[in-house]
């Protein structure tokens, strides 16, 4: 047996589609009176004509997604919608080619900095460094040009690694 509160929310359901596809027309009988009824008019007793409104609940009810409306001066022909979608295809491949650049410049930066700091640690690790001189002999780095060259490779490195 069902309970009376699902009877009573069966019978609420029903009657609420039957209210909502209810249809109203409005019409102006002979002596010039407004009608709205839910049955359209007799035909003798119209003067002009009947018009189909729509029904309250449907005005009272919020549409469920607002649409966008464009003004017809603001319309876009095929052709200029073409030009648009092309500029914009331009626009992004230009983007996408300087993001490349930008990043294979950053990977450069980055190579250089760590060989700058590589270079400075061995110089600054006091291990004995060949060099070939005018001659073209191989000769060990004096301490004089040991210091010397350490100064240039700590410029090098805070030059190559600023970021």
């Amino acid at each position: 047996m069902k309970s009376p509160v699902q009877l009573f929310a069966a019978l609420a359901i029903l009657l609420a589609t039957a209210t909502v596809t209810a249809q109203v027309f409005k019409w102006i009988d002979k002596d010039g009176k407004v009608n709205f009824t839910d049955t359209p008019p007799p035909a003798e007793a119209v003067k002009g004509e009947a018009k189909k409104i729509a029904s309250p609940t449907a005005a009272a009810t919020p549409p469920a997604i607002a649409s966008k409306t464009v003004a017809p001066s603001a319309a876009k022909s095929p052709a200029d919608l073409a030009k648009d979608a092309e500029k914009k295809k331009t626009e992004l491949a230009e983007k996408a080619k300087k993001d490349d650049e930008t990043e294979k410049i950053a990977k450069q930066n980055e190579e250089r900095c760590k060989e700058a700091r590589r270079y400075l640690s061995t110089l600054e690790s006091g291990t004995p460094i060949k060099q070939s001189n005018d001659a073209g002999e191989t000769v060990f780095m004096s301490d004089a040009a040991r210091a010397s060259e350490t100064a240039r490779a700590k410029a090098a490195a805070a030059e190559s690694c600023k970021n």
